[in-house]
């Protein structure tokens, strides 16, 4: 269940069918030239992806030190800092657009990455988020499996971050994809 955003740029991917629907949904995300935009999570190839477009990339790094930085590895001109997106080390009102792939649900605490998200994010700035639908039976063992095996992690259902983000000011729209994902488009 790989990423509908990364494959949504990747140049030779062709392993996702897109419906029109998802497709008009994907193309609500813009890019500007000089716009700052905050990658978090699994971003592949992505910074490399929309830095071609003009765009400065800042992705957010929650490994140790001690491991391979892949960031760095496949996104060359992207600016890589090691942090939690419970704590970002970022001034407030700094990113034009924040994208959070496959990583909202492994946060140890989901409203305070929103908040977080919300105090970097600039007024009219977008937040995208990509994530595993909790509606999906694979997801919720994958989910059970983490919680059995001690990792302190909380999925949500996509209503409950819909909700979430209305909580903290956000207004957006939620796409779910055949229960397996979810995507959230929101304005600050």
């Amino acid at each position: 269940m790989e990423s509908l955003l990364y494959h949504k740029y990747e140049s030779c991917s062709g392993l996702v069918e897109f419906s029109d629907e998802i497709l008009s949904f994907l193309n609500k995300i813009k890019y500007d030239i000089g716009s700052r935009v905050l990658l978090v999570g699994k971003v592949g190839e992505l910074g490399k992806r929309i830095r071609a477009f003009g765009v400065q990339v800042t992705i957010l790094e929650h490994s140790r030190t001690d491991e391979i930085c892949y960031s760095h590895i496949m996104n060359e001109n992207c600016t890589v800092v090691r942090g939690q997106l419970e704590y970002m080390p970022f001034n407030d009102n700094y990113f034009d657009k924040i994208i959070v792939l496959d990583y909202l649900n492994h946060t140890a605490d989901c409203k305070k990455s929103i908040k977080e998200i919300y105090r970097v994010l600039k007024q009219d700035g977008e937040v995208i988020v990509e994530d595993l639908n909790l509606k999906d039976i694979k997801v919720k063992l994958k989910y059970f499996k983490h919680r059995i095996c001690g990792e302190n992690i909380h999925y949500n259902y996509p209503s409950e971050i819909q909700n979430i983000f209305k909580i903290n000011d956000f207004k957006g729209t939620l796409k779910e994809i055949e229960n397996k994902r979810y995507i959230y488009i929101g304005k600050k």
